[in-house]
């Protein structure tokens, strides 16, 4: 969801969410997202990004670190396009010449938002300051973690944080 707030802090022409929950696609919308795609019911994620691009995407960002998914995002970019990973991800296996080099692709990994924080934290904070980068935590008491763990795992809430009296 904070890339989706970035991409529309930016402004981008096109924000595409991709998930397997309704609850979440709708979010993303809310959150700045112009399309959402489930992935559970389309039956070509990478072509109905190609359509709603006119031929790719410039950038994609997967967070879910699914090998798939990964690949698909690397699909889903236009020729000298950037595939970005943040989720963690174990071994993918790609064609090099096929699916990075024949487009001139980059597909790159990227820890703690490559920023520097002392320029990054200051910005994030004056744009939730101004309302633009809502903060998406729901607080719990530790007494209701089965509560929370339901919550974030159904895609209600993003992130579940737990307080203990």
């Amino acid at each position: 969801m904070s890339a989706i707030m970035a991409a529309h802090l930016c402004p981008c022409k096109n924000i595409i969410a991709v998930s397997g929950n309704e609850e979440s696609l709708a979010l993303a919308k809310e959150l700045g997202a112009t399309h959402g795609i489930n992935r559970k019911t389309c039956g070509d994620v990478v072509a109905e990004i190609k359509k709603i691009t006119g031929g790719g995407a410039d950038y994609a960002i997967d967070t879910s670190g699914v090998p798939d998914m990964v690949k698909k995002a690397l699909a889903s970019v236009k020729f000298l396009g950037t595939a970005v990973v943040l989720g963690v991800t174990g071994d993918l296996t790609i064609n090099v010449q096929e699916e990075l080099m024949g487009e001139g692709k980059s597909l790159i990994g990227i820890v703690e938002g490559d920023s520097n924080p002392k320029l990054f934290i200051p910005q994030l904070i004056s744009y939730y300051k101004e309302g633009r980068f809502p903060f998406l935590i729901h607080v719990y008491d530790f007494n209701d973690i089965n509560e929370a763990f339901h919550a974030s795992h159904s895609g209600k809430v993003i992130k579940a944080l737990l307080k203990m009296n």
